[in-house]
């Protein structure tokens, strides 16, 4: 059964997502700078995704029953010749994490990015202390690529990523 659905983010998210955008554990673990995001700087980044879907997607995270934006999922760096995006996604709200959300608008945005867009490649990049973002990726059908050493700067320490990716041809509606 359904719980969620990938909707277009409107102008009445900039509150919520300005929130979640500056949570600790978001810009840790998601953002790719540490800096506090103000309103101007939200709004900046709303006009770029409302107006455009290239090479950015940006799909808002909702729960059916109340409609309640929960999080975000994004297929970044899409490239149409050679048919791969990167992937990313967070829950924002923090009440409705650990609740399957992630798995399902994973599998949703992953179908879109194969069925409608036509990649055949979907990777990612996840630091390698996110053991429950692993678990998920892993859950939905990524494979682990390849690690890149000491490439992620937060909290005045260095981190490993993990490069991971899946093809169109081993997805599975799971």
């Amino acid at each position: 059964m359904a719980n969620i659905r990938l909707r277009a983010l409107t102008q009445e998210d900039i509150k919520t997502t300005i929130r979640w955008n500056n949570k600790d554990d978001i810009k840790f673990f998601y953002a790719g700078h540490p800096f506090p995001v103000n309103i101007e700087m939200e709004t900046e980044w709303y006009k770029k995704i409302l107006t455009s879907n290239f090479p950015t997607t940006v799909f808002g995270i909702e729960l059916i029953e109340g409609g309640e934006l929960i999080g975000l999922s994004f297929l970044k760096n899409i490239d149409l010749i050679n048919r791969k995006a990167e992937f990313a996604i967070f829950i924002g709200s923090d009440s409705e994490r650990g609740k399957g959300y992630s798995h399902e608008a994973t599998i949703l945005t992953l179908n879109f990015a194969f069925n409608d867009l036509g990649i055949n490649r979907v990777y990612l990049f996840v630091m390698n202390n996110n053991t429950p973002a692993i678990k998920l990726y892993k859950k939905a059908g990524f494979s682990e690529e390849g690690h890149l050493i000491k490439s992620v700067f937060k909290n005045g320490n260095f981190y490993d990523e993990i490069v991971m990716g899946i093809l169109k041809e081993k997805f599975d509606l799971k």
